[in-house]
């Protein structure tokens, strides 16, 4: 793990400092950062912009991270911006040896290079790892979003919400205009400190998230700030996050105007952001989502109840050996009928055998791959709910997809680093 901006900034100038010129809505925070910024893409496009996307991780392919008009990038172009990175790289380690970026730093650069290379109207930029240090803080925004807060990545963000907070709170610039979901008392009140200190007006959602209500998949009614909408994303976290996009459209950004209400709701309507309550299947029903830590799996149960009650699910759940994968069998232990636990394929997976003893009263079934419990599922009435971990959800969609190939390369790529980590 190597946080800090001084190898992004000087890859970034060996390729012509692609940054510059282009107009950036940063976002940061612990879960809703995905969401939210496909919830603005879509607006954006639907008003008739050109729009670069960049998110992290990918679900099934790294070309995921790189979009532009909801397009995910071509090999061919992918393969060419990593080759003119690759050549920029060599030149600086001779003017510096052991100049080494980061397997993140490098994408980043990438997309700087795609988005620049494409002329987009707005870029919107999404932070790897907290904030402050992140390779993606290079940039000036025109505006920035801070989703939520919560106990995540405590050896290099901080062992409290406010310490993680004022992390997130190191993408606010001076005089940029910011959008704050965060709920908890002590975490907004390091924002705010941080945002008073810098001079960045912020905006705080607070009154403007109303009622939602389900109006069948794949789509939800809800009100944000006296308006209705109908999102294409499901839950009430999705509102939320719908919210903070809103917040940030309703900004005189866009020709020093809001964006049109029509737009948005066009935007809002049509939005699709795969493994987030994405239903896979409808008979047998099968559901996938993400979740990946406490705050999320809440969320996902309660989205869960919303649409089906109290009906119970056959759990299909890996984890990550850094995750708090204790707390999220007990919230998922409250719904689920049984549970298959399936090996992940990265070295970071938790082995099936140290999950079991999560779910002490629901019957267990431990898998050695994905493939190997498919077929055991294949048999199953449902519902289904896949969860866990981001790599699970990626394996399945690719599966479906007939991506596996490039699903499969994901393992080289973590063998060499950890999210924002490891030599490129």
């Amino acid at each position: 793990m190597k946080l800090g901006l001084e190898n992004m900034e000087l890859l970034a100038r060996e390729v012509g400092s692609p940054q510059n010129g282009l107009h950036f809505l940063h976002i940061a925070g612990t879960n809703g950062k995905g969401s939210t910024a496909s919830f603005l893409a879509s607006a954006l496009r639907a008003a008739g912009y050109h729009v670069g996307l960049y998110t992290s991780p990918h679900l099934c392919t790294i070309r995921e991270r790189i979009q532009i008009d909801g397009v995910l990038t071509s090999k061919k172009e992918f393969t060419r911006w990593i080759r003119m990175l690759q050549a920029a790289i060599r030149n600086r380690e001779e003017k510096q040896p052991g100049f080494a970026p980061t397997f993140f730093e490098v994408l980043t650069a990438a997309a700087l290079l795609a988005f620049r290379e494409r002329g987009v109207d707005w870029v919107v930029w999404e932070t790897g790892l907290g904030g402050r240090l992140d390779a993606t803080n290079i940039v000036r925004p025109e505006a920035c979003i801070i989703t939520t807060i919560g106990l995540e990545h405590t050896r290099y963000l901080g062992s409290s919400l406010a310490e993680i907070a004022r992390e997130k709170a190191g993408i606010l610039k001076p005089g940029v205009p910011a959008v704050i979901g965060v709920e908890q008392g002590e975490a907004r009140e390091a924002i705010r400190e941080r945002a008073s200190k810098i001079g960045s007006p912020l905006r705080e959602i607070g009154e403007m998230v109303g009622e939602s209500y389900s109006d069948g998949e794949p789509c939800q009614r809800a009100r944000i700030d006296g308006e209705r909408f109908v999102l294409g994303l499901l839950g009430s976290h999705q509102v939320r996050n719908a919210t903070c996009a809103y917040a940030l459209l309703r900004l005189p950004l866009f020709s020093g105007k809001p964006l049109p209400q029509k737009a948005i709701r066009c935007g809002f309507r049509t939005v699709r952001w795969p493994g987030r309550f994405q239903r896979l299947r409808k008979d047998p029903l099968w559901v996938l989502d993400g979740a990946h830590n406490p705050q999320a799996a809440e969320a996902l149960v309660q989205t869960w109840e919303a649409c089906y009650g109290k009906r119970p699910y056959h759990l299909v759940f890996s984890a990550l050996s850094d995750k708090d994968f204790a707390t999220m069998a007990s919230v998922h232990s409250r719904q689920a009928r049984q549970v298959s636990l399936v090996r992940l394929s990265t070295e970071r997976g938790l082995a099936p055998a140290r999950l079991i003893g999560c779910f002490p009263h629901l019957p267990c079934q431990a898998y050695d791959s994905w493939s190997e419990a498919s077929q055991a599922l294949a048999k199953d009435p449902g519902p289904i709910l896949v969860t866990g971990s981001l790599f699970l959800v990626g394996e399945v969609l690719a599966d479906e997809g007939n991506l596996l190939p490039e699903f499969e390369s994901n393992e080289l790529l973590e063998s060499s680093h950890s999210h924002s980590s490891g030599s490129f």
